[in-house]
């Protein structure tokens, strides 16, 4: 009878462990053909590129809402269709088309001074510009940035600023 119990409960150790397992490769399996759904094309991406995924996308919007203390219908307008849906695609605010103009000024300067030395030499604090380096979770950083004006009166132009000079070398050829 003992020898009974325990092939029994060795047995349905065995069965659970089998059941839970195809259960994790199941999941697996959703979560691999998800990634390998094609991607729709964007309606109305201008800047940002096409074959930017849904996930990355949603993560970068919620990333300049945070930086600038807003929601997403600062940049986008009501839906016609349904007023509690967002228009994503829509041009309708302005706001959009200056947020535009600032990731393309953000990827310009990452691109002409950060890029060009990485990984050396690598700054103690600054790897990237980003939207909240200015706008500290407000919409118009003029408040925070009207007082730069006191930083540049210690500006010393004997600095080290071989970087200035590299990119300048480079412009001119």
């Amino acid at each position: 009878m003992k020898t009974y119990k325990k092939l029994l409960v060795f047995l349905s150790t065995i069965g659970i462990l089998v059941v839970v397992m195809s259960f994790y490769s199941f999941k697996a399996d959703l979560r691999a053909s998800e990634s390998y759904v094609p991607q729709t094309p964007w309606e109305n991406l201008k800047v940002l590129p096409q074959n930017i995924s849904k996930d990355s996308l949603e993560h970068l919007m919620k990333n300049f809402a945070m930086s600038l203390g807003v929601k997403c219908n600062h940049c986008h307008v009501s839906s016609s269709t349904d007023p509690k849906e967002l228009d994503f695609a829509s041009d309708a605010k302005i706001e959009k088309e200056i947020a535009r103009g600032m990731i393309k000024m953000t990827n310009d300067l990452n691109d002409n001074y950060f890029k060009p030395y990485f990984p050396e030499p690598i700054p103690n604090q600054v790897h990237v510009v980003n939207c909240v380096m200015c706008h500290r979770g407000t919409v118009n950083p003029e408040k925070y940035l009207s007082q730069m004006g006191g930083m540049y009166k210690t500006y010393d132009p004997e600095r080290d600023n071989r970087k200035e000079k590299e990119l300048e070398a480079q412009r001119k050829q």
